[in-house]
């Protein structure tokens, strides 16, 4: 006589089954998704780590911060650099999504935030390319100046803050994780001059 399965056990076991399946893929489907996500994040990270480090070496042979030539207005070309500080205490500058200085070059060079992505612009050219990639939103950048003031014989110091996540594009709905970076440079001149063919 064969023995078999009767249709209670049969029944017990694909239940079992399905069970273990639907546990086994909803691990395996959060594992596909935080890979996805940890993957943008070390891309942004990289991303932003890089226009940091750009940002920073520009401004360190840089001069003339936020400023109008002929003046000690803080301007961006338009005035848009002025519209975009405010004073805090201690006389330091608190300057959101713009940055307008001088490079060695010497050009005037823009940096700011639109619609979440950096652009730059050389030589009041009125053309802003993109510095970050399309996979980066950058949520906030400020900039924080001190000794930028012509003649007050401080070497200007320039703190960069930012906030970047990846492009929503990239992510499933509901995920939101910030990264937040900073960095401080010093620039190697003290501002002297003023004007494009200052040399401090």
């Amino acid at each position: 006589m064969k023995k078999g399965f009767t249709l209670v056990e049969a029944l017990i076991a694909v239940g079992l089954f399905s069970i273990l399946v639907g546990v086994a893929w909803g691990g395996f489907t959060n594992a596909l998704r935080t890979q996805r996500e940890i993957t943008a994040m070390i891309s942004v990270q990289s991303n932003a780590n890089l226009i940091l480090e750009q940002m920073a070496r520009e401004m360190r042979t840089g001069y003339l911060f936020c400023h109008l030539p002929g003046s000690n207005t803080p301007d961006g070309g338009d005035g848009a650099c002025a519209r975009a500080c405010t004073v805090e205490n201690g006389g330091a500058w608190q300057c959101d999504n713009l940055i307008a200085f001088f490079s060695a070059t010497p050009q005037e060079v823009q940096y700011r935030l639109e619609n979440g992505t950096i652009k730059r612009e050389i030589g009041g050219s009125g053309n802003f390319d993109p510095v970050t990639s399309d996979n980066v939103d950058v949520r906030h950048l400020s900039f924080y100046l001190q000794g930028q003031t012509e003649g007050d014989n401080w070497t200007p110091r320039i703190t960069i803050s930012m906030e970047v996540s990846p492009s929503s594009t990239y992510l499933t709905p509901g995920y939101n994780t910030v990264l937040d970076l900073q960095t401080t440079v010093s620039a190697r001149a003290i501002d002297c001059t003023s004007g494009p063919t200052a040399s401090c």
